[in-house]
């Protein structure tokens, strides 16, 4: 069978998640990458491969192609056992998976602002009351849903890198993120996938955003 392909624009954005998980789990596969400056590789292409909803992420494997980030994260979540063990799991799955989520738009929403200084300052100052709520979420748990490594903790781990990169000390008051954070980028397989010419940190958004579509890095990236 021919490697699955995991197409997505050459930025972190709403595939790395997925990307972590391959990594993760060991997954020979093809990592697409699509350039905006050469957006005609997409369009030409968008409308070729058989996707029911031709969009950006798209996953192939066989006859199986799916378009939409949260139902490929969950489909490889199933197959590769990240879904969750039982039923309490699998509830603190999709909670966390629907927070985070609205954590990631409302970063999204953020950097497109166009006053990205004064709203960047309003989000600053209520993100603490954000990121108690994931503390104490977490609590002294290894992982968002308890014991057991999910496809949520990836999600959950760029998000809060997002965040860090946007403000450098946002996460220093929350012991547990921090751990968690640190036990996620821990993990061998994605340490091997970070260490790799195929991981990029920057950019994280498409080109059209106030801060993390290009330009020059932060430097405490």
């Amino acid at each position: 069978m021919a490697k699955p392909i995991l197409g997505y624009w050459n930025i972190r954005g709403l595939a790395e998640p997925i990307r972590y998980i391959l990594h993760y789990k060991n997954v020979d596969f093809v990592d697409k990458r699509y350039h905006f400056d050469k957006d005609a590789e997409w369009k030409k292409e968008k409308f070729t491969l058989g996707l029911d909803f031709p969009n950006l992420p798209h996953y192939i494997e066989g006859d199986l192609k799916l378009t939409q980030s949260s139902a490929i994260l969950r489909y490889v979540a199933r197959k590769y056992g990240l879904d969750g063990k039982d039923d309490q799991e699998k509830l603190r799955v999709a909670l966390a998976e629907q927070q985070i989520t609205d954590l990631h738009y409302s970063l999204v929403y953020l950097v497109k602002s166009s006053d990205y200084e004064a709203a960047k300052k309003e989000f600053v100052k209520n993100l603490p009351i954000q990121l108690k709520r994931w503390n104490n979420f977490l609590g002294d748990r290894k992982f968002l849903a308890g014991d057991n490594l999910t496809y949520v903790d990836f999600m959950a781990y760029d998000v809060f890198d997002f965040i860090r990169i946007i403000h450098e000390s946002a996460l220093d008051d929350f012991p547990a993120i921090l751990a968690f954070q640190n036990r996620i980028k821990s993990i061998p397989e994605l340490q091997d996938y970070m260490k790799s010419p195929m991981y990029i940190k920057w950019p994280i958004f498409d080109p059209n955003v106030r801060f993390g579509g290009g330009g020059d890095p932060p430097k405490h990236l």
